[in-house]
């Protein structure tokens, strides 16, 4: 997988240039979010066009990451929508992504009170 990470407070914004195999996509991310372990991640997937391959690499790490404190929110076309669930946290802007982020800060924030 060729990227770019950029890093911001509690953030790290990644942009997959491309992907050889859809299993590398799993793997390097995967490697990825273990080095970040306290931040939240958006993945900018756009330049690349998204399969069902991918998609399942994709829903994989949403499955493995989702017992995290951290959210985990993929940016893809409009068009790529389709091959992911409704619940599936992906969007097809940055800004919608640092919402969605927003919003699962929050309802984490619900939640521990609630548990007290």
């Amino acid at each position: 997988m060729k990227s770019n990470v950029t890093q911001e407070k509690d953030l790290i914004k990644v942009k997959i240039k491309s992907v050889e195999n859809p299993s590398d996509l799993f793997s390097d991310m995967d490697r990825l979010l273990n080095n970040y372990l306290e931040e939240h991640c958006i993945a900018d997937v756009t330049e690349i066009k998204i399969n069902e391959a991918l998609s399942r690499e994709i829903n994989k790490l949403f499955d493995k990451h989702r017992s995290t404190r951290r959210s985990l929110i993929f940016i893809t076309k409009i068009e790529d929508l389709s091959y992911f669930d409704e619940h599936a946290p992906v969007v097809p802007t940055e800004q919608e992504a640092r919402d969605f982020l927003e919003m699962e800060e929050i309802e984490r924030k619900l939640l521990d009170s609630e548990e007290e």
